[in-house]
């Protein structure tokens, strides 16, 4: 009985190791690397009511690399898009829009190698 309760609590410390890693992401400015690559995005108050939605992109291994950078509003209603592909080892991304008062979410995407990775922030302005 005892060994039966030790294994069912191990099980739970390794579910609980793989698991607890991925809620601690959250509000990062930097998302879980996938496939290599390290993306950093966020949307920044410049002046007024003036932000810039930027991200920048490390690809080491230098692989063919297409990312869009979206800014939605509280519908899911597109304010502005920006899109690169490149191969490089670095590059970014950004533009600036002018917003008012709301809430506002910042998807990152990219696909490399076939795959296809998306993060989103939301953001209360």
């Amino acid at each position: 009985m005892k060994r039966k309760i030790l294994s069912i609590v191990l099980a739970l410390l390794m579910c609980m190791m793989v698991t607890v890693p991925t809620f601690a992401d959250g509000e990062a400015d930097t998302p879980p690397e996938r496939a290599n690559i390290i993306a950093t995005f966020k949307l920044s108050h410049q002046s007024g009511s003036t932000y810039k939605m930027w991200a920048d992109i490390t690809n080491p291994t230098m692989v063919p690399v297409n990312v869009t950078l979206t800014l939605y509003n509280v519908s899911y209603s597109t304010i502005a898009v920006v899109e690169k592909a490149s191969s490089g080892i670095s590059f970014s991304l950004s533009k600036e829009v002018s917003l008012s008062s709301g809430i506002y979410h910042l998807w990152l995407s990219y696909t490399v190698s076939g795959s296809y990775y998306a993060f989103e922030k939301t953001y209360n302005i």
